[in-house]
């Protein structure tokens, strides 16, 4: 729905992004324009999209469904502080502010972590400490036993030991 009206009522767009991209895709984008492209590179490409699609219509329908506590999570993009548009301010130092924003469902709130550079950078540790934080707060909230988690591809966020060791001890200890 969101699409269908920002593309017909307000002839919108999205564009692709420059970064974040997905190895595999990128794989098959290169293969494909040098036309260098293998079967094997398209089979698994096709397997990944497929996933892929797959993916987004569980997380939908998990989302849609008011009973299931799903919490949707991101790391927002690094947001240098202060944002000033005077040209000797313009090229000094800024401090780093990075934000773990997580959305859930059956409430519609909204959590958000956030610390600067000074104190942590933004490595798997660093927002698995934010993420511990939010789920903290979630559960002194909310009677919760059962909690569905989503978030994008990012590395620190998914791919890292120590992200998924801190998760595994938090639902241990809290979600008993």
């Amino acid at each position: 729905m969101y699409n269908r009206i920002f593309v017909t009522e307000f002839n919108l767009g999205f564009h692709f992004p420059k970064s974040d991209r997905c190895d595999l895709c990128e794989k098959f984008k290169v293969s494909k324009q040098a036309q260098t492209l293998t079967d094997d590179v398209k089979y698994e490409y096709d397997v990944h999209q497929t996933s892929k699609m797959n993916m987004r219509e569980v997380r939908s329908e998990e989302k849609k469904n008011k009973d299931l506590p799903v919490l949707l999570f991101d790391l927002q993009n690094v947001i240098p502080t202060p944002h000033v548009n005077i040209s000797s301010l313009f090229y000094l130092r800024k401090l780093n502010i990075y934000n773990l924003t997580a959305y859930y469902t059956p409430t519609k709130q909204v959590y958000c972590a956030l610390w600067s550079e000074n104190l942590s950078g933004r490595a798997g540790n660093d927002i698995a400490s934010a993420f511990h934080k939010i789920l903290t707060v979630l559960t002194e909230e909310n009677d919760i036993t059962v909690l569905i988690t989503w978030s994008d591809s990012s590395v620190p966020q998914n791919r890292i030991q120590s992200f998924q060791t801190q998760f595994c001890i938090f639902s241990r200890i809290i979600l008993k």
